[in-house]
């Protein structure tokens, strides 16, 4: 059976494994843990499937293993909802993007109408740098994004949206995120080759902030931290738009590795004992607490001490986060929210939240996609975040699309050179 039109597929291309979900606005009453403002969404079906060194830091570095990994996903999926998908909404994690706050300006055309949405498009275009733009905006480097931040019309008065308002200037402020092409272009042939049709390339931080921040979590002011295998993604939201974006690239096997090294053991044992025995709050575990361990091969089994092992992933995770906290800090100075959420599959990790708070000094909590319905047992976990946001993100910028009335001369640009900009524009 065909993908009908009302369900959408959220594709999370990631380090460890590619995660697929097939999803559509729920036709009956919103689920009970449905934040005011957040849009319900009912799970209908999941697929998983490992990269095995596929993609590394976000980045596809073999297209045809990559290619193997989404199909499995896709065929899970698709076996589990009896539909065929024939396109997805797809996750961009890689290492090389760039980002930057930019700003611009425009003048109303004709100041007796009301602002259009067209006048907004070109108020966000005008925040792009042309010639003689930054390095990275230019190729080898292509803009996935133009996301807005507020207007200003006329000086007077800021918004998030200046449609329908009168004025005669339009001041706009715009975080704009570019990758390398190449990445692009190996990401979305990885996954046609799979026989899936990329209906749009999502910031993997970004779609996670659409299944797990509340409304007014993102007004208020929150940092984002998806904690992935090779990565951690960053995106610091307020007044309900992002405001700084970034990629680190240390994520849960640099907590393996460390505890590879610190117990001793082989990597798979520590990966083991990580996910079974670890805590990154070394408060949190009692003195005498042991667990066995088969450190390597046919060595015998032996008892490691918890502390010892929550000590090192607590050395690992505040290194990581007091890096992150710093980078926050020095963009966002005096403007640095209190709040932290983290997600992903890192975010699993006990006390991981505890050691956030810690370090940042404000409320931190881990948590997964809100507002879901249908398989929310399997979804509902820190690891499909991303692949449960890319879901809410297409449906939202479908029912924009369909909202939209281009005039003639905008809807021939769409076809034109300036498709990829619209697209990143998003409005």
């Amino acid at each position: 059976m065909p993908q009908p039109k009302e369900l959408i597929c959220g594709l999370d291309i990631g380090s460890d494994s590619i995660r697929a979900v097939l999803a559509r606005t729920p036709s009956e009453e919103t689920p009970a843990d449905a934040p005011p403002g957040l849009s319900p969404l009912e799970i209908l079906a999941i697929g998983q499937a490992p990269v095995r060194n596929s993609v590394q830091h976000g980045e596809v570095v073999n297209p045809e293993g990559a290619t193997a990994a989404v199909r499995a996903a896709v065929e899970e999926m698709e076996q589990a909802a009896g539909v065929e998908v024939g396109e997805a909404v797809v996750s961009v994690g890689c290492r090389s993007r760039r980002t930057i706050n930019s700003s611009g300006s425009i003048s109303v055309l004709d100041q007796a109408r009301p602002i259009t949405r067209r006048d907004v498009a070109r108020a966000v275009e005008s925040a792009i740098p042309r010639n003689g733009g930054a390095a990275w905006l230019r190729p080898p480097y292509a803009l996935l994004h133009a996301i807005p931040q507020e207007f200003w019309v006329d000086d007077l008065d800021s918004t998030t949206d200046p449609t329908g308002w009168t004025g005669r200037n339009i001041q706009s402020f715009v975080h704009l995120v570019s990758c390398r092409q190449c990445s692009l272009d190996r990401l979305e042939q990885a996954v046609n080759r799979a026989g899936i049709t990329v209906e749009a390339l999502v910031l993997a931080p970004l779609a996670a902030g659409e299944a797990v921040l509340h409304p007014e979590e993102r007004d208020r002011g929150v940092v984002l931290l998806d904690l992935g295998s090779m990565t951690t993604d960053i995106a610091v939201f307020r007044h309900k738009a992002l405001w700084h974006s970034d990629v680190m690239p240390s994520g849960g096997r640099a907590y393996t590795r460390d505890a590879e090294l610190g117990l001793p053991a082989a990597h798979a044992a520590a990966e083991d004992a990580k996910r079974r025995f670890g805590s990154a709050l070394v408060d949190a575990v009692p003195e005498d607490e042991h667990f066995p361990l088969r450190a390597h091969g046919n060595a015998p089994q032996q008892l490691y001490s918890r502390r010892l092992l929550a000590n090192i992933l607590q050395l690992r995770a505040e290194s990581d986060l007091t890096r992150i906290r710093e980078e926050v800090r020095r963009v966002l100075a005096e403007r640095t929210p209190a709040q932290v959420v983290l997600t992903g599959g890192g975010a699993d990790l006990e006390g991981i939240a505890e050691v956030a708070r810690l370090v940042f000094g404000g409320d931190a909590e881990a948590r997964g996609p809100r507002g879901i319905s249908g398989l929310r047992d399997r979804a509902g976990h820190a690891r499909f975040s991303a692949s449960v946001g890319l879901c809410r993100y297409g449906l939202k910028q479908r029912r924009r699309a369909a909202e939209r009335t281009p005039a003639a001369p905008f809807r021939q640009a769409l076809t034109s050179a300036s498709a990829r900009l619209r697209r990143a524009i998003g409005r």
